[in-house]
């Protein structure tokens, strides 16, 4: 009880803060020119401050550090979050000066094999396609892949407004609760925290002064994200009953979503002849707004199709193995995938017709 009374607390003073310091941080932004300039790639008509990451990362810093018994918390996590901290760093660089996509990938995989080397490492498969256990060399490799792959294919979710905040809720609140099921204090607080500063931005990136959450914000979140669920899956034993961890399933799911989208959109750019770097409008997020969704219902949609995932994914753990989850879960997105495409189609179709019918 006295546990959840002090959750309660933190994450209500981190939501305060958040909604304190935002507006702060935002005139700051305006002034120094941090914004994103609308062009005809974007929705927006006016300059918005890319603040999301700053206030973000600097509200719960601070949050922890007056939170109270924070020196375990610092020391578990230090790694994770000095090196996302580096990164949010470079976000906001990027931000204000466009950085080579080639000095950020650098970096990121400096930073990804910080992580690795300081013990966070993928060091199972846990049976998918047969294996297990592997070797040293293909931990650090696989570590870092992933976690470049995945810190690169948030950035790219964050096309509307209230998406990357709404899925980065998302999987605070799901690790939140794998803390509480495996009694693991310090990550309930660290994601607690989180949780709170992320409503708080919420407040303002869906708003009509609306704040931008920023390459540094998605690149930032994006980071702690799958550091501390690589953390959580390596650092939590075996379920008895079942031969891989829940982390693994949590990853997954959650991930699944930009993952198969930017892998989705790579292979379509690359098929089309096009670099699969170059900018378009082939996203989910793009699908979703061509059916006619709004920026807050497109966020929704992403969230609920996240948790169908993990639903579907917690459904099967009993029964199948990994290798059947993960097969499972490619083809539930490839069939949605599928049908909004086709539904793009006949929006475009209809508006073909609509256009010979005028003439």
């Amino acid at each position: 009880m006295k546990t959840i009374l002090e959750f309660i607390t933190i994450g209500g003073l981190s939501l305060l803060l958040s909604l304190l310091f935002t507006p702060i941080i935002k005139k700051i932004a305006i002034k120094v020119q941090l914004v994103d300039k609308p062009n005809h790639r974007k929705v927006h008509q006016v300059a918005v401050p890319l603040v999301g990451g700053i206030s973000i990362a600097f509200t719960s810093i601070l949050v922890l550090l007056i939170s109270g018994n924070y020196a375990s918390l610092i020391h578990q996590y230090m790694p994770i979050l000095i090196a996302a901290l580096t990164l949010l760093i470079v976000g906001v660089i990027d931000d204000k000066n466009d950085l080579n996509a080639k000095y950020k990938l650098v970096v990121q995989l400096l930073l990804s094999f910080t992580i690795a080397f300081s013990g966070t490492r993928i060091t199972s498969l846990y049976g998918f396609f047969g294996f297990n256990e592997i070797d040293i060399w293909a931990q650090y490799l696989l570590t870092v892949i992933v976690i470049t792959g995945v810190v690169n294919a948030f950035n790219l979710m964050d096309g509307v407004d209230g998406l990357v905040g709404s899925l980065s809720l998302l999987g605070f609140v799901m690790l939140f609760t794998a803390s509480i099921y495996f009694n693991d204090y310090y990550l309930g607080k660290l994601c607690i925290i989180f949780i709170g500063t992320i409503i708080g931005f919420l407040r303002f990136n869906l708003s009509r002064k609306k704040i931008f959450m920023g390459d540094s914000g998605s690149l930032f979140l994006g980071f702690i994200l799958v550091s501390i669920g690589i953390h959580f899956m390596e650092t939590k034993v075996t379920h008895r009953a079942y031969n891989y961890a829940y982390g693994l399933l949590l990853l997954v799911s959650f991930f699944s979503i930009p993952v198969l989208d930017s892998l989705r959109v790579y292979l379509g750019r690359i098929k089309e002849g096009n670099s699969p770097f170059a900018a378009d409008k082939s996203h989910l997020h793009h699908l979703l707004l061509n059916i006619g969704l709004n920026h807050k219902k497109i966020a929704l949609f992403v969230v609920i199709f996240a948790l169908s995932l993990f639903f579907i994914g917690f459904g099967l753990i009993s029964f199948f193995s990994i290798t059947i989850l993960v097969i499972s879960i490619l083809a539930t997105f490839t069939i949605i995938v599928k049908l909004l495409i086709m539904m793009n189609q006949l929006n475009d179709w209809k508006k073909t017709i609509s256009k010979l019918e005028n003439r």
